[in-house]
């Protein structure tokens, strides 16, 4: 029995109908909360998950409901260069979202520092904390979908835990980012 070698790569094909560019919209900016790297239009590519496969099986599903069509496509190996390639394009945008999330994180202790000695009232209070978890959430997202360690991810999560000492034992939902998986 011949046995298919394991995908390494989903490519997800789709094409919609003319018209309204809602639809369109809506389905790149699921591609790029799953870390999909643009390969041409019409045409993404992410690493082989079974998670990912079920997310473009489900916005194959939504292209069709909208009157388009949706691929996805197992691919079992890219030429050195292409892998290369996509690796780079991946790191790159998972980088720049480690970029701008630590610009934040840096905005928000330098505003800290400038309240040193003051004791801030309760809706204050409440806003840095709900700012701290949004920090989190947000580092946690980009984290999950940086399937090469992207340059940038140690420094961001240091940071952030940084953040997190202003407000630390106050509320359980701040806990550090740096778990183990920040390389």
């Amino acid at each position: 029995m011949h046995r298919r070698p394991a995908a390494a790569w989903l490519v997800f094909a789709w094409r919609l109908p003319s018209g309204s560019s809602t639809p369109r919209v809506t389905l790149w900016r699921s591609l790029r909360r799953l870390g999909a790297a643009l390969i041409t239009p019409g045409a993404a590519i992410l690493p082989f998950r079974e998670d990912l496969q079920e997310q473009l099986d489900w916005l194959a599903q939504e292209a069709e409901e909208q009157g388009g069509v949706g691929w996805v496509l197992p691919v079992t190996e890219l030429s050195e260069v292409e892998e290369r390639g996509i690796r780079e394009q991946m790191n790159a945008d998972r980088r720049e979202e480690y970029d701008e999330l630590r610009a934040e994180a840096s905005a928000f202790l330098e505003r800290m520092a400038g309240q040193v000695g003051t004791e801030p009232d309760g809706a204050a209070r409440l806003r840095t904390d709900r700012e701290l978890v949004a920090f989190q959430r947000r580092f946690r997202k980009v984290r999950d979908r940086d399937y090469f360690g992207a340059p940038g991810r140690g420094e961001t999560a240091e940071m952030i835990d940084r953040c997190l000492v202003h407000r630390q034992g106050i509320s359980a939902r701040l806990t550090p980012v740096t778990d183990g998986r920040v390389s």
